[in-house]
């Protein structure tokens, strides 16, 4: 088996482009919006629930892919807070598809020393995968490599009504600050905003909220859903984000 840096050395000859940037100006957390798979499986004629698992198969293969760069943590936006009104025949699909994901790369993950988090509600979420989502995060929770998040039931709206719930509950000693709020908010402020969201389908951020922060790079892929997505397309938007001014308020 190959190890990290060979894989990495791999990726740079394919990709020389990646090779010239420094390790500090890779983006540190990179958020992505698995748009069009539902359009993906009407194009070829096949389900709904076949385009979702070509998707997270196109996810986990550029996860495994791209692990040897120097980026902190990877989002995949799952389950927005307001897919619950889709039908609850593709909920219940969808809900599988995220167990299954999370008992075929728990193993995988902790041999990695990769660490899994949950972004989003956990009440409404279906007690079976509730449970395999906590014990993916307690098995992990000490691995000092890269942080892999699956979002779901997430959404910056209703993360804000949860904030502010939370925060009715501090002591009124607390002061209430920026660290503050990121610690009331998902993962209490070890993920923070996306240096770099990338979008496949459409050219719009949805209900992201606090994960679109101020200095975010947008990249977008209007012409492909997300299953048609190649490793060239992530290296590029890499790419982007590294050459891409950011002022961050100077």
């Amino acid at each position: 088996m190959k190890s990290l840096e060979e894989r990495k050395e791999e990726i740079f000859r394919k990709f020389p482009k990646l090779a010239k940037i420094p390790p500090a100006e890779f983006p540190q957390h990179i958020f992505i919006i698995p748009d069009g798979n539902r359009r993906y499986a009407k194009k070829h004629g096949k389900s709904e629930v076949w385009g979702h698992r070509a998707g997270f198969k196109v996810a986990v293969k550029l996860l495994r892919y791209f692990r040897p760069l120097p980026i902190r943590a990877v989002t995949l936006w799952g389950f927005a807070s307001d897919n619950w009104r889709r039908e609850k025949r593709e909920i219940d699909n969808l809900m599988r598809i995220f167990g299954f994901i999370i008992d075929n790369y728990l193993e995988e993950l902790k041999e990695n020393n990769s660490r899994f988090i949950h972004l989003g509600r956990r009440d409404r979420i279906p007690k079976k995968l509730l449970d395999k989502i906590e014990k993916a995060e307690e098995e992990t929770k000490n691995n000092p490599g890269q942080i892999i998040c699956l979002a779901v039931d997430f959404g910056g709206e209703d993360q804000n009504i949860r904030l502010l719930e939370k925060g009715r509950n501090l002591p009124k000693s607390e002061i209430i600050n920026e660290e503050t709020l990121w610690k009331l908010r998902d993962s209490q402020g070890l993920i923070r905003s996306a240096d770099l969201l990338i979008r496949t389908s459409e050219t719009r951020t949805s209900d992201v909220g606090w994960i679109n922060g101020s200095h975010t790079v947008l990249y977008f892929l209007p012409n492909k859903l997300f299953p048609e997505i190649s490793e060239k397309d992530f290296a590029d938007a890499i790419h982007y984000y590294s050459q891409t001014k950011r002022n961050e308020g100077k």
